[in-house]
């Protein structure tokens, strides 16, 4: 199973709001439907959900925000998604749109729905999910990220393929240089500082992610999907350009 993370940076053009990637989209979609492993989706909100959550000033930590925002974001979360399954649905693929607040009771993670996304797998269907903003407990809300969902996925179904779909090659080694950290131990330390990040997280939020969910023993890639190619080379087992970063396994040698 693979697990593939679709950066709003990518599926829009977040410099204009609600303006999507047309472009990018299909070609990614494209070597998707080409794949036979099961796959599960999760997408950013790019210049649809990130632009208003910035414009209603909401973020990952649960307050009482404006009742209009709430309902502005996630409408545009749903409208994003919709573009998507659409897209896809021309392309003879078989997505299944899944809301991220069914995964969550409040602050709780319902296991059985994430277990579910699995199930589902097996009946040919795509599961996909985005971020969103999320009710949590009475009058209080937050921006739960694409990022934060890949971790959540990943713990429970932990995946064989874990990839987060962004604008740039990899992890680069300076912020001002052009070449890229191929291998990433999972028990390394990465200073974070001269990364820009946005309210969702940004390439400093998938990186927190992605080592979060290397901790736990799983390999996990980050490519770039204006180079679709390059994506459908992971999936494939073949090297391509990209940084990995590597599973921290147990002294035992289990995951």
């Amino acid at each position: 199973m693979a697990l593939i993370k679709l950066g709003g940076s990518v599926i829009t053009h977040k410099e204009n709001p609600l303006t999507i990637n047309r472009i990018a989209i299909g070609r990614i979609l494209k070597t998707l439907s080409s794949i036979k492993i099961p796959i599960i989706l999760v997408h950013g909100g790019g210049s649809f959900g990130h632009y208003w959550s910035i414009k209603y000033d909401m973020h990952s930590k649960p307050e009482r925000y404006s009742s209009e925002g709430i309902s502005v974001v996630h409408e545009s979360m749903i409208l994003l998604n919709d573009i998507l399954v659409k897209s896809m649905l021309k392309l003879k693929m078989k997505p299944y749109s899944v809301p991220p607040f069914s995964f969550l009771s409040g602050k709780k993670i319902i296991l059985k729905k994430i277990n579910e996304l699995a199930s589902m797998t097996r009946d040919e269907i795509i599961p996909i999910t985005y971020g969103d903003i999320v009710y949590r407990s009475p009058h209080k809300y937050s921006i739960l990220s694409g990022d934060e969902l890949m971790t959540i996925i990943s713990y429970v179904l932990r995946p064989r393929k874990i990839i987060f779909v962004a604008n740039v090659d990899g992890i680069y080694k300076d912020p001002n240089a052009k070449e890229i950290v191929q291998k990433i131990e999972g028990k390394s330390s990465i200073k974070f500082s001269g990364v820009n990040f946005d309210i969702t997280g940004g390439m400093k939020r998938k990186v927190r992610e992605a080592l979060k969910i290397s901790r736990s023993g799983m390999d996990v890639h980050i490519v770039n999907g204006f180079k679709p190619d390059r994506l459908l080379k992971i999936l494939e087992n073949r090297k391509t350009e990209g940084t990995v970063i590597k599973g921290k396994r147990s002294s035992t040698g289990n995951a």
